[in-house]
């Protein structure tokens, strides 16, 4: 094994979890102050219109079966089809900006997926 002058994020987590895990982007159907006017509307200059979450599944999909098709997606990444975990990213917009009963329940779905070792 390479002994690397650091630790890398994927070393970590494979200790962590104890195997190869993935983030897989999910959508909250979230906004973000800085477009709905609270703030501004222009957005922030790191963001897509999408609000960075380009590659998450459409917001109008439940999360447990956003999180089925990501997994299928990065599925083909994991070494020798192994099942792997993941991590589940709320990418779009603000991924906190929402009030908390709604947090609780859209997290506790995710957090409670068999496959998710982290939010």
């Amino acid at each position: 094994m390479d002994e690397k002058p650091y630790r890398d994020l994927n070393t970590y987590y494979r200790n962590m979890f104890g195997g190869k895990t993935a983030k897989i982007s999910l959508d909250g159907g979230f906004t973000c102050p800085n477009r709905d006017g609270t703030i501004g509307t222009g957005g922030c200059l790191f963001c897509s219109a999408g609000g960075s979450g380009d590659f998450a599944a459409s917001r109008q999909t439940a999360v447990s079966r956003q999180i089925e098709q990501a997994m299928a997606q990065v599925k083909r990444k994991m070494p020798d089809g192994s099942q792997g975990s993941y991590i589940a990213y709320f990418q779009s917009y603000t991924n906190t900006y929402a009030p908390l009963p709604y947090l609780k329940q859209l997290f506790g779905e995710a957090v409670s997926h068999p496959a998710v070792a982290a939010l």
